[in-house]
């Protein structure tokens, strides 16, 4: 009897041994579209009826066998999702719930909710909603770029608020857009998902999910560059992998032969969706409205995301571009020309030829590591680096009289290596009534600028009334064989330790602060030093989650040595130059946001602004105590009145003097800074019946006269552009047809030089999703 018991006893610890074994512990985490985790879905599972609730994390735990089949009905705020597992060979799983962005049927309905958010980590570096923030920004959507059939970053940034004299920068290759804002010229090259890139690597709008501007100075969380200004930032956000296969494909041919083919392909590489991968591409051909002149462009970005586990997400992106195009500047006007109207210019007239080109080589490689600490602490861990090779002829168109142009030409092959590796930790504490947030960062940026100059001065000079010979590029290349050469590195590095913190009460109140330490070093000159930036600010709700009272001080700062980078100085007495800025405003998001925007006044003070000072004996000495004060008004509201329809308006005023320095300045406003500028863009979609799909838009920018230059002897005429299109959009196919600048203005903007814009545009775009 004994022995039976023990032979009984003995299989039956195999048979719960065996069965143990065919089980295995499983976690099943349910993510959004965002890959944000989902809190409280009900996760069923329909062959046992077991019933489990996801837990902050968005994570439940079962034990599967895994020779069956398992299906899961999971429910979360009414609405329903299934999902099966067939084999449970794996530790975890993830399901993605929520809508599709791309497929969803009423593509208007989607682009214009689109229009309304204002989601966004960059603009403090942590998780943080537009009514807390005590910071003014913008976001411009992918979907306003769709609908206003935008294939270039000038055309893209009319679309902003504030904004004034877009053009091509010099001194990068002509390869970067540069903008005013509040006074003070912002480039957009430089700053990609939030952390610094080469300022020469431009991103084509076929890989970019935003652009987000961030107004006012911001030194404490981003440092200082030649690119981060104290009139605000420009943000590029980079399209990302998504969970889903989709693909859209688009070809747009238009005016002076623009032909621009895009694809967007996304996939996930494995079935558990841990594994994705994008690819995005632009090929474009065309000629300016000029004359004379290029815009070519390849361009390639794929982009890797791995889910390794449900604490540690990495990013794996890059960016492939050549380009060839003119790069065109117009020098002051002679003397006795006090407005530009009265010169009789011709904007169509390039003075150059099909020859004379920029090319540019550019590779960018962005990483990135976001790991879950704990429930309340977060990592983000980024590593940049991107190359610049560029070989740059510029022309400039210089008057010499009303007839005569002095066309000098320069020639400058240069190389642009950035490296940055930024380092952030985020934790968050709170209960029902109070929650804090605590951002702690450091950051490293190795800048490196090779250059070798030569100039033409002039190469010749021509009556701009008669018949222009092009420039003859064999003629260039042996007036350059004797040319003098010089050479230019720049090599310099920053480390940065910043601290911000944000601390909320009641959801109403929001109260932050922030302080940067940032040590500067030009590897050059041995140049060395330190600066400290601050930042406060407050926010509170009047109306909880619709209305919401700000006011900030923020700082900016460029280092010394950056701010007389072209003059000899005695280092003991370089200062730092430091932008200060005051604002108070309302923000508003109301009617379940479909009208929301901002209101605000700013004043920005800017000291150790460097000026020259002419002695007695004829030396110029060159003093660091100028001052520049930049004060103004903004105002922007985005609206979806009713179903298919909805109106973007913006408005800036500034008015911008220096108020110390330079007797021939004071008083005076900066070159390129108008009083008032506005924009503004309606469309209406048919959402039924057989039109359905059916939609028109239009809008239209305007800019206040301004000055050409900081002595203000010349006035620019400002100028108001007006842009029309018709599009259908039905099931997967989209076909616009777009007007640019449909009055035909002639107008030119500036930033040190003038630089001619295009005429009236038409461009028709034919896109494919799938």
């Amino acid at each position: 009897m004994k022995k039976h018991l023990y032979a009984f006893c003995i299989i039956s610890c195999l048979c719960i041994e065996l069965l143990i074994a065919q089980t295995k512990s499983t976690s099943i985490r349910i993510l959004d579209f965002n890959y944000q985790p989902i809190e409280a879905a009900k996760l069923k599972v329909l062959e046992s009826a077991e019933v489990f609730i996801t837990d902050k994390q968005g994570k439940v735990f079962l034990d599967l066998d895994p020779n069956k089949i398992y299906t899961f009905q999971i429910e979360y705020q009414g609405e329903q999702y299934q999902e099966q597992i067939k084999n449970a060979e794996r530790n975890l799983y993830t399901f993605y719930i929520g809508t599709k962005q791309n497929q969803i049927d009423e593509v208007v309905v989607s682009a214009a909710r689109k229009f309304a958010e204002k989601k966004t980590e960059t603009v403090g570096k942590m998780p943080q909603e537009n009514l807390e923030s005590s910071q003014s920004y913008n976001i411009i959507p992918q979907e306003l770029l769709k609908e206003r059939s935008v294939t270039d970053m000038k055309s893209a940034l009319l679309a902003a608020p504030g904004i004034a004299n877009i053009t091509n920068g010099l001194g990068a290759g002509g390869f970067t857009v540069i903008a005013k804002m509040r006074g003070f010229s912002t480039g957009s090259g430089s700053l990609k998902n939030g952390y610094r890139t080469s300022q020469t690597t431009m991103s084509d709008l076929a890989n970019i999910e935003a652009i987000e501007i961030i107004k006012g100075p911001a030194g404490t969380l981003y440092g200082t560059s030649n690119e981060i200004s104290y009139g605000g930032i420009i943000n590029i956000v980079t399209k990302k992998p998504k969970p889903y296969s989709f693909g859209e494909a688009s070809y747009s041919y238009g005016a002076y032969d623009l032909s621009r083919l895009t694809l967007d392909f996304n996939t996930p590489i494995n079935e558990s969706k841990t594994v994705l991968f994008r690819f995005n591409t632009a090929l474009q051909r065309g000629r300016t409205f000029q004359d004379f002149g290029k815009d070519n462009t390849i361009f390639f970005a794929p982009a890797f995301r791995f889910l390794v586990n449900d604490r540690l997400t990495l990013n794996i992106e890059a960016e492939y571009s050549k380009a060839e195009k003119n790069m065109i500047a117009v020098g002051y006007l002679p003397k006795g020309f006090n407005e530009l109207a009265a010169f009789d210019w011709n904007v169509k007239q390039s003075f150059s030829s099909n020859d004379l080109t920029m090319k540019s080589d550019v590779l960018n490689v962005m990483t990135s590591a976001d790991y879950r600490i704990s429930n309340r602490w977060t990592s983000k861990t980024i590593f940049s680096s991107a190359n610049t090779n560029n070989h740059s002829n510029y022309l400039f168109a210089v008057p010499l009289t009303r007839d005569t142009i002095g066309r000098r030409i320069m020639r400058i092959p240069s190389e642009f290596i950035t490296t940055s590796i930024q380092q952030n930790f985020v934790g968050v504490y709170g209960n029902e009534k109070w929650t804090n947030k605590l951002l702690i960062g450091v950051d490293y940026n190795d800048d490196k600028y090779y250059t070798q100059r030569k100039m033409l001065n002039y190469y010749d000079k021509v009556n701009r009334f008669q018949n222009v010979p092009a420039i003859n590029m064999a003629k260039v290349d042996q007036l350059f064989a004797n040319a003098q050469e010089s050479a230019i590195n720049t090599l310099n590095r920053t480390m940065g330790i910043y601290l911000s913190d944000v601390f909320s009460l009641n959801n109403r109140l929001h109260i932050n602060a922030g302080l940067r330490m940032d040590r500067y070093k030009d590897l050059v000159t041995d140049f060395e030093e330190t600066y400290f930036s601050p930042k406060f600010g407050a926010v509170y709700e009047v109306i909880d989650n619709q209305v919401s009272l700000f006011g900030n001080y923020t700082n900016g700062f460029t280092n010394g040595r950056m701010v007389l980078e072209n003059v000899q100085f005695n280092a003991a007495t370089i200062k730092p130059q430091e932008a200060a800025q005051y604002e108070f405003g309302v923000k508003y998001e109301l009617f379940d946001k479909k009208l929301h925007g901002n209101a605000s006044y700013y004043n920005i003070d800017v000291t150790n602004v460097p000026f020259t000072i002419l002695e007695e004996t004829g030396k110029s000495t060159t003093v660091q105590n100028g001052r520049q004060r930049s004060r103004g008004f903004e105002f922007d509201l985005t609206t979806k009145p009713f179903p298919g329809m909805h109106l973007i308006i913006g408005y800036g005023y500034n008015d911008s003097r220096f108020t110390k320095g330079d007797e021939k300045t004071l008083g005076k406003k900066p070159q390129g800074t108008p009083y008032h500028v506005g924009n503004f863009w309606a469309s209406y979609s048919l959402l039924e019946g057989k039109l359905q799909g059916l939609g028109l838009g239009f809008g239209g920018n305007y800019s206040d006269d301004f000055y050409g230059d900081d002595y203000n002897t010349f006035k620019m005429p400002g100028y108001f552009l007006l842009d029309a299109s018709v599009f259908y959009e039905r099931d997967r196919f989209r076909v616009s047809v777009k007007g640019n600048n449909l009055t035909n203005k002639q107008y030119l903007t500036t930033n040190f030089w003038l630089y001619a814009q295009p005429t009236r545009t038409v461009l028709g775009t034919i896109s494919y999703r799938f």
